[in-house]
């Protein structure tokens, strides 16, 4: 093996160890079977929370309703996962399914009881608990209280008014967690216990990120300049979220980050000093909103989904399912209401990938502004962007339904994107206490939970003011592991335009776009205009013809006077 092969795999081994616990997934397979029980068989908030927690262990991971699943999908896994969120009367085929799986197995919450795996548990009913390993909760948690059998392990203990309840329970290759519903202490206690429920060796590092948020064409150059380099001076890998055109919320009016050519010049110097930059949508607004400030890709004036691109009115509400005679009708109805959202998503997202990489400037990750975001508008991002930043919004009908898991992964949600969650919030400067209070609390949790990320974003047009406490304070957990996507595969990519940087050959980038392609976009965006161009056109043209059709005549008509004046002579 000669010389550049061995650095080769020495750069691919460290990549392999910069992410905390998807360590383990990458080093040893395991395949997880996540099976919930919910009201109607879709999952709720806290399924997927789950699900994105348990996808950071998982090389590969299916979320099933009980309604959906069959015995061939038990099959090949290591763990099986089974939530019960609501009673219900569970299938046989599942029961028998799980009674005779051989792996890890884990419960959650309610229909325990119907599984002969557990016969020896005994279930002693309902319990509310108002603290958890001695730290007090927001509000109480009903949780069922189950004594296990002998020689089980308690890993963390719930405490009622009046007696302890076992929380999390381990026995072999079994355990029980009393509840489904997950708040931040809750979250945390069982991401600290889920190494010893897998049975895996906790790291001893805790990956990290900085993101310099909401940087737009009115930014102070100066001020993102200073931030930066602060960072990249001292040698920390940090995160860009860029917003490439401004909206004037009073006049409409559409800034260009090109039209900045100082704070293009900075970005592009940052860029080269070690800064990476992530797409933060292409305006941050809907409907006039002021770039930063207002919402992207949901509408936040009635609580749902894009279902129109048009700024200049506010559509109707959703349809529900009780507007329609049949289900055939609301079916359709909600197809065509996808495909709007859909094609709104993709055309933003293009001109958002476009206009960075036209002015030098290579995103390799995706932020959704105010992390809201569909399900549906999820799956499209997922064909541009291989990773995404922020936290994740959990249902498809309220935007502030949103959580993030304590570590990287790959939550079904995201269709395959590589989540980097935002788990320390960011400096407040409005706060009246500490503008890092919060900052500091948050981190003090995530101490306790091994291989957590700390993520968190700062705001460049507070200079660095509050910069160094930041960094104090991240790097205060000890073992911290600065996050580079540059030693990592990552792709953003659109119809022209590809970004795919590998651990292996760097960054590359290529584009199929011509000049031509410019125009139809720009028509495209702007029908009004282009209609009022080909009007231009047309009139322009009939006035050419006009001016030649008299030109020819008066040559026609000088001809004949010549020929006239010939045949006098």
């Amino acid at each position: 093996m000669n010389f550049d092969k061995r650095i080769f795999f020495f750069v691919l081994i460290c990549a392999l160890f910069l992410f905390g616990p998807t360590i383990y997934a990458e080093n040893e397979e395991i395949s997880i079977l996540i099976v919930y029980s919910t009201e109607d068989d879709l999952p709720n908030k806290d399924i997927l929370l789950l699900d994105a927690t348990f996808s950071a262990f998982a090389t590969e991971q299916t979320l099933i309703s009980t309604a959906d699943f069959t015995a061939e999908q038990i099959e090949g896994r290591h763990v099986v996962v089974y939530v019960g969120e609501v009673e219900k009367t569970l299938p046989l085929e599942l029961i028998e399914s799980i009674d005779a799986f051989k792996g890890k197995l884990i419960f959650l919450g309610l229909n325990v009881d119907q599984f002969n795996v557990l016969i020896d548990w005994q279930i002693i009913g309902d319990a509310e608990v108002r603290a958890i390993e001695n730290h007090s909760l927001a509000t109480p948690l009903y949780t069922t209280h189950i004594l296990p059998p002998n020689e089980s392990e308690t890993l963390a203990t719930g405490k009622s008014i009046d007696k302890n309840i076992p929380f999390i329970i381990k026995k072999g290759r079994i355990s029980y967690i009393a509840s489904t519903n997950f708040g931040v202490e809750e979250n945390a206690i069982l991401s600290k216990s889920i190494y010893a429920l897998l049975e895996q060796d906790p790291p001893s590092n805790h990956p990290a990120y900085i993101r310099l948020e909401d940087i737009s064409p009115i930014s102070d150059y100066k001020l993102v300049e200073e931030t930066g380099m602060y960072l990249a001076d001292r040698g920390i890998p940090f995160y860009m979220a860029i917003i490439p055109v401004y909206v004037n919320n009073e006049t409409g009016e559409h800034i260009r980050l090109s039209s900045n050519k100082k704070l293009v010049d900075v970005l592009l110097k940052l860029q080269d000093r070690g800064g990476i930059v992530i797409a933060h949508g292409y305006t941050h607004s809907y409907r006039y909103e002021e770039t930063g400030e207002g919402f992207e890709f949901w509408d936040s004036k009635l609580n749902q989904q894009i279902t129109t691109k048009r700024t200049d009115e506010i559509p109707p509400p959703i349809r529900q399912r009780e507007s329609f005679l049949n289900d055939a009708s609301f079916d359709k109805y909600t197809k065509e209401m996808k495909q709007i959202e859909r094609n709104y998503v993709e055309q933003k997202l293009q001109k958002s990938i476009e206009d960075l990489y036209e002015i030098g400037l290579y995103p390799l990750a995706f932020e959704a502004p105010h992390y809201t975001m569909s399900s549906n508008g999820y799956e499209v991002a997922s064909q541009s962007f291989s990773a995404i930043f922020g936290q994740i919004q959990l249902s498809d009908t309220d935007w502030e339904v949103m959580d993030a898991p304590l570590f990287i992964g790959k939550p079904s949600i995201l269709n395959g994107m590589t989540l980097f969650p935002e788990t320390i919030g960011y400096v407040d400067p409005l706060s009246s206490v500490n503008p890092l209070q919060d900052m500091e609390q948050s981190i003090n949790r995530l101490k306790t939970v091994p291989g957590s990320i700390i993520g968190g974003f700062y705001h460049p047009y507070l200079g660095i003011e509050y910069l160094p406490q930041m960094l104090e304070l991240i790097e205060s957990t000890g073992n911290i592991e600065w996050i580079d996507l540059r030693n990592t595969e990552q792709f953003a990519k659109t119809k022209y335009v590809t970004i795919h940087q590998t651990v292996k050959d760097g960054l590359t980038v290529s584009s199929t776009k011509s000049k031509w392609d410019d125009v139809l976009t720009q028509f495209a965006e702007r029908p009004f205009e282009a209609a009022l161009w080909i009007m231009s056109f047309v009139v322009m043209a009939f006035i050419m013809a006009f001016f030649i059709h008299i030109a020819t005549l008066r040559m026609r008509l000088k001809k004949r006077l010549f020929r006239e004046r010939e045949s006098i002579g």
